[in-house]
């Protein structure tokens, strides 16, 4: 049960990171947007995909299940809130 957390943590920290990259665009949020939206859609296609592959489907191993995604879509979001606090002084830095 630790390897999904530890699985769930790493990629929070892989797309952070990337999203934090991706800040350094003008148009940042456009990107950023469309990984939130594909990584839901993700999350319905596997919720689906578990409710027909278990007959009796336990909230915890749903949870689990969909952790590392969730996971992702916070990072994106999070990443998205500091491209619109912080990093537009840092853009402006690499300009001049």
């Amino acid at each position: 049960m630790l390897s999904i957390e530890f699985y769930s943590i790493g990629v929070f920290v892989i797309i952070f990171l990337s999203g934090c990259v991706i800040n350094l665009l003008k148009h940042h949020y456009v990107i950023q947007l469309a990984g939130v939206s594909i990584l839901f859609t993700y999350s319905i296609i596997r919720l689906v995909s578990f409710m027909h592959s278990s007959s009796m489907p336990n909230l915890t191993d749903l949870y689990l299940f969909l952790l590392p995604i969730f996971a992702g879509i916070s990072a994106c979001l999070i990443s998205m809130v500091l491209g619109f606090w912080l990093f537009p002084t840092v853009r402006r830095k690499f300009r001049n």
